[in-house]
């Protein structure tokens, strides 16, 4: 027999956003904020959240930038 875990309300996918780069659909979970990564389950691009804003979520595709050591 298997015991499914019912996820706090909190925890449960809002809503739907896209990859930006391969347009999957990924869940988003309602206690998201800005500055969480995600993962696209469809290409593994790392997405960083740009905004949340009235259930949109804005993502832009996760960037880090090295030092330059003055160069």
């Amino acid at each position: 027999m298997i015991n499914q875990v019912n996820q706090p309300e909190e925890v449960k996918a809002i809503s739907k956003a896209k990859c930006p780069d391969c347009d999957a659909e990924l869940d988003v979970p309602s206690n998201i904020e800005k500055g969480e990564i995600l993962s696209c389950s469809g290409c593994g691009l790392e997405l960083e959240v740009k905004q949340v804003k009235d259930g949109c979520i804005d993502l832009q595709e996760l960037t880090i930038e090295g030092e330059d050591w003055g160069e």
